[in-house]
């Protein structure tokens, strides 16, 4: 039986709202997390560092604001930032103190952590609808709404949404390029190439990983020029492609073109930090201590890829790429594109955080979409759709979850309490593994307790006999994974021992869906630093 044109355009709007309403929710919740009460700037210390200078640089806006010095990151990302925190001073909603540091900008307005954590919630919500678009314009409206449904609580998108950083919008920027190449393959207008160049051009202004775009544009030139028959269109097509890339280049990070040195040096930096000093990034660098997969490309199929998409959801998109290799229709051509070069760029790397897979995210959401509408009779593709849905719900809300700093002052309480039970109040000492900018966010809940805080270098954890050390979670596994025979991984073994003369006195954890299963995958995915509750238990020295 036909459905009748109002009611059908009503249901999908009703599907549409509803979708909308569920990616804006968890975007949203929690996305002030660390940023309440008297320590309330004590969020993500990258956050500060990398764009509280495009807050403070923007306030009052000049043609000087663009000018950035830092390019580590390439700037669109900063540059969005800090226009939405200048119409947000404007508007009155963000102060204008900015004193010489950047970092301690965040110290002064919490607020501007939430001006750049919105905008990659906007960006992650953006991605939503147009990974809906795609995929209708790819396939059919039925694939649409489900791939729009998917991506509103694809995990990892929803969970790095929470954090002032270019990733989610790097994939907003490839669900973009994936949509205007494959119109560009199909359609006759010249321009809708250029659009296209344009949006590869903004993803590489996004981060430099971005430039893989220009590869799902060139397939889509090829299409179009076997397709009519024509080399002098195909070059006329590259031609305006690369015109794109150029200007979106330009207008995205035009201190990456007017300082090329910058550039040079930024690109040089990570090379190394890729090649060398890969393992300085603890829990985020393949170590020899995992299995067999402990290797570049299948570390990501075996590991990172299951934790950041949640195993139904990268399950059905595994599908979803089987059967685009299997039929390879136009649609899957420009799809598989899009994904196989950027996974095979990405996965070279020794450096693993999962983040850096987010611009797969919405091919994969497209092709896992598609897969459903192959899977026999009509019971099992929404038996299928509702487990993949309603697991990557539950298991994006219990990440979120997490974002939080309860924890730091929790222990910070403790060890007070526990300090004026043994006539300690003051000047009483707490260790702490020591890494740089504070990274476990402990220094000031300790502060705050009247607590000395001690950062204690590896191999000298017990010189000065502090009353307690607090170990974190999170550097625990560190020492496990990555350095199983440093001095450090012998001073864990002594204290946990009690050889070290200290008793083990408290711990704090925290935990997500199915985290045994993702921990028995690689140890690191029990938390990272980014997400404020990392563990940590408190060692007492022991009396005589």
């Amino acid at each position: 039986m036909q459905r009748s044109g109002p009611r059908h355009k009503a249901s999908v709007a009703i599907a549409a709202v509803v979708i909308g309403a569920i990616a804006i929710a968890l975007r949203c919740w929690r996305l002030s997390w660390g940023l309440s009460g008297r320590l309330g700037h004590l969020g993500f210390p990258d956050e500060g560092i990398m764009w509280g200078p495009y807050v403070r640089g923007f306030i009052p806006l000049s043609w000087s604001s663009f000018d950035q010095l830092n390019l580590n990151y390439p700037t669109f990302y900063g540059y969005v930032v800090g226009l939405t925190a200048a119409l947000a001073h404007h508007l009155g909603m963000l102060t204008t103190l900015a004193p010489a540091n950047a970092y301690r900008f965040f110290v002064v307005d919490p607020g501007a952590f939430v001006v750049a954590r919105a905008v990659s919630a906007a960006s992650g919500t953006l991605t939503v609808a147009l990974v809906g678009f795609v995929a209708s314009r790819m396939y059919s409206l039925r694939v649409g709404i489900a791939a729009a449904a998917i991506m509103a609580v694809a995990p990892f998108d929803v969970v790095y949404s929470h954090l002032a950083s270019p990733d989610v919008l790097l994939a907003t920027c490839t669900a973009t390029t994936m949509v205007l190449a494959y119109v560009s393959a199909v359609g006759s207008s010249v321009w809708v190439v250029f659009a296209a160049g344009l949006a590869a051009g903004v993803a590489t202004g996004t981060k430099y990983t971005g430039l893989a775009m220009v590869v799902p544009i060139a397939w889509a030139v090829g299409e179009n020029a076997v397709r009519r028959r024509s080399l002098r269109h195909g070059a006329i097509l590259a031609s305006l492609g690369l015109g794109g890339l150029a200007v979106g280049i330009v207008l995205s990070c035009p201190p990456c073109v007017i300082h090329s040195d910058r550039l040079m040096e930024a690109l040089r930096n990570h090379l190394t930090m890729n090649r060398v000093l890969y393992t300085n990034l603890h829990n985020n660098f393949i170590a020899q201590t995992l299995r067999w997969y402990g290797r570049p490309y299948v570390y990501e199929l075996v590991a990172s890829l299951p934790f950041a998409l949640g195993w139904p959801l990268y399950v059905l998109g595994l599908l979803g790429v089987a059967v685009a290799v299997w039929r390879h229709e136009l649609a899957d051509r420009v799809v598989l594109a899009t994904i196989v070069p950027y996974f095979l760029a990405i996965s070279a790397s020794m450096v693993v955080y999962p983040r850096y897979l987010l611009p797969l995210l919405p091919g994969l959401v497209v092709l896992a979409a598609r897969g459903l509408t192959f899977l026999p009779g009509r019971r099992a593709p929404v038996a299928v759709f509702t487990v993949v849905f309603a697991y990557s719900l539950a298991f994006a809300a219990s990440h979120v979850a997490r974002f939080s700093l309860d924890q730091q002052h929790a222990v910070a309480r403790w060890i007070a309490d526990a300090a004026r039970g043994d006539s300690y109040l003051v000047g009483v000492r707490v260790g702490v593994p020591d890494l740089m900018l504070d990274y476990y966010r402990l220094q000031a809940p300790l502060a705050d307790a009247n607590l000395k805080y001690l950062a204690l270098a590896d191999g000298h954890w017990f010189d000065d006999r502090p009353e307690f050390l607090v170990i974190p979670e999170w550097y625990a596994i560190a020492i496990e994974r990555d350095i199983p025979l440093s001095p450090a991984a012998r001073e864990l073994a002594s204290l946990r021992s009690g050889a070290a003369g200290y008793e083990q006195a408290a711990t704090w954890r925290s935990s997500y869906l199915q985290e045994s299963f993702y921990t028995s995958l690689d140890p690191a995915f029990a938390g990272d630093l980014w997400q404020g509750e990392i563990g940590f238990t408190v060692y007492r020295r022991a009396r005589p």
